[in-house]
């Protein structure tokens, strides 16, 4: 055999083994993969017995917890909420909260039917079947929702410490009522999902860091149903084609749409469009085709979706071209139940808040929302200026305060808020605006009660909750013409407008200086008309829609 015969063998040979060695890691790790899943079942159900214990040893509340068997308890199905930014206090965490409490009541009523058909023969039967149908469905079936620490708590934790852990926060913080159990998973890789963690390519960073989070999170426990209301897109693939789960997505809003790609190429300066890129050509066509090519992977993704909701037509007409689906838009839940308490007629306060007769009372314009750049807060400061400048005689207008009400997530924004309040004195404005950072609701719904308008200015907001605020307190809206807002949110009633929308720094000023000098009545009525609108946005309203988007889409939950 000549040499290079023998060199030829021996390449096929290095080939073959390096094959077989490959196929062998690969093996290993799928039987690690199971062995982990099954640890990993096994102490959920641990935890799920010692549960049912406690209930047993504290007299029960009778049902399957009180004296049911081992078999019993076993889960006939598994539903994985993913949000692992679970303790971020915004809309979204209160999404979550409601999507499980959705999802008890559903089985809840599947099961209590079932118990009550049963138990119909008995003496006193309602009440008992209600009880049954409840346990019955903590038994049937398993919530687990993929959460992250970042290492505030403790590790020894159990699922059910940390399960009952999200209860308390969610009826503390929302108000929202969840039953037990629910386990609760912590995820060590969610600081790759952060978009600071990228301070270049943000988009395909956080895009990659969601694959490695939710692989992280599926590794751990695979469910039967895959419920993600973060927006991780990277997470749908995987939960369907690798880990078989039926996949349910609940979009706040398009990581990328041809609105953006539109402005980077049309080279418009925004918050996520730089000036070094606006300003380059050859910048902003390699931007654009970044930003195509990562469409195409996004709608992808998208695909593998069981089951799309979405929180606004301005959201569904994107996520629908994008991904080719036609989604349901699930109106996200709103804070409207204890804010329509709020009476619709203003005290007469003056700039200090002490009352004052009616010639003397300041008018209040509140503006709430974090100081993210996004939400152009410097808009709002140049129609308060125009407005000053526009209506200067008119005591109304004169002794008016806009009042910012937000919190800062980081120091970015910390910065950005030291630039309004020097933007203030600038503009020499600054005794007519207040600021109130970071504090707690009662603050806020305090700031609410007093206000007369409520103002957003963002330019696309995928839905606008602070404005269905506005509407519930009875605060008359003024929001930008785009998205959510103006679309979804401030639509005329039979009876008439509810809101008001602008689109440049002028038009907000003329819409402030209309409903500011309008008589005391008639900017009720708008009032009324307003909050009336709002309750199609309640957490009830949520509920049912999100529960007639998994039957509609046959997802089993």
């Amino acid at each position: 055999m000549t040499t290079r015969g023998r060199f030829d063998n021996l390449r096929m040979a290095t080939v073959w083994t390096l094959l077989a060695l490959l196929v062998v890691h690969l093996a290993n790790a799928v039987k690690r993969n199971a062995r982990g899943r099954r640890a990993t079942r096994r102490r959920l159900m641990s935890d799920r017995h010692r549960w049912a214990r406690e209930g047993r040893s504290e007299g029960g509340r009778g049902g399957k917890r009180g004296g049911g068997t081992t078999r019993d308890l076993e889960p006939r199905r598994t539903v994985g909420f993913y949000h692992p930014a679970s303790a971020d206090g915004g809309g979204g965490e209160r999404v979550l909260y409601e999507a499980i409490a959705a999802t008890q009541r559903r089985r809840a009523a599947v099961r209590g039917s079932v118990g009550g058909t049963a138990a119909n023969g008995d003496e006193g039967g309602d009440e008992g079947d209600d009880e049954r149908g409840m346990d019955d469905d903590e038994d049937d079936c398993m919530i687990v929702v993929y959460t992250a620490s970042n290492g505030r708590g403790r590790r020894d934790v159990d699922s059910l410490a940390r399960g009952r852990e999200l209860i308390a926060r969610a009826e503390s913080r929302f108000g929202v009522k969840l039953r037990e159990p629910i386990h609760a998973l912590d995820l060590k890789s969610e600081r790759f999902a952060r978009a600071e963690t990228y301070p270049r390519c943000t988009v395909i960073g956080q895009f990659i860091g969601g694959a490695v989070l939710a692989f992280e999170a599926l590794w751990k426990f695979t469910p039967d149903v895959f419920v993600d209301t973060v927006g991780h897109a990277a997470a749908y693939p995987a939960a369907r084609y690798l880990f078989g789960c039926q996949t349910v997505a609940y979009v706040h809003y398009p990581t990328v749409s041809s609105d953006m790609i539109a402005r980077v190429q049309s080279r418009v300066r925004m918050y996520n469009n730089a000036d070094r890129f606006a300003a380059s050509r050859f910048l902003t066509a390699v931007k654009v085709l970044y930003y195509r090519a990562f469409a195409a992977l996004y709608g992808w993704c998208g695909k593998a979706c069981a089951c799309v909701m979405v929180n606004s037509s301005w959201t569904k007409g994107h996520i629908d071209k994008l991904w080719g689906v036609d989604s349901t838009i699930v109106y996200p839940p709103c804070n409207v139940e204890d804010l329509s308490r709020i009476p619709l007629t203003r005290p007469r306060l003056d700039k200090a808040g002490n009352a004052v007769k009616k010639d003397k009372s300041s008018l209040r314009v509140v503006s709430v929302g974090q100081f993210r750049p996004e939400k152009a807060h410097v808009v709002q400061l140049a129609a308060w200026k125009a407005l000053k400048k526009l209506s200067p005689k008119f005591p109304k207008i004169e002794n008016a305060i806009l009042v910012f009400v937000g919190g800062c997530r980081d120091n970015a924004d910390r910065e950005r808020l030291e630039d309004l309040q020097q933007s203030v004195k600038d503009l020499e404005i600054e005794n007519s605006v207040e600021f109130h950072v970071d504090v707690p609701y009662e603050e806020v719904r305090r700031q609410l009660s007093r206000a007369s308008v409520g103002l957003h200015t963002m330019l696309d907001e995928h839905f606008g909750i602070c404005v269905v605020e506005y509407m519930a307190a009875g605060a008359v809206p003024i929001a930008h013409a785009s998205g959510g807002p103006f679309l979804d949110i401030i639509r005329d009633e039979a009876d008439g407008i509810t809101g008001f929308t602008a689109d440049n720094v002028p038009a907000f000023a003329e819409a402030l200086e209309h409903v500011l000098l309008m008589q005391r009545p008639d900017r009720e009525d708008i009032a009324q008309r307003a909050r009336r609108r709002s309750k199609m946005f309640t957490a009830e309203k949520f509920r049912d829609a999100f529960v007639d988007a998994l039957a509609k889409c046959e997802v089993k939950c």
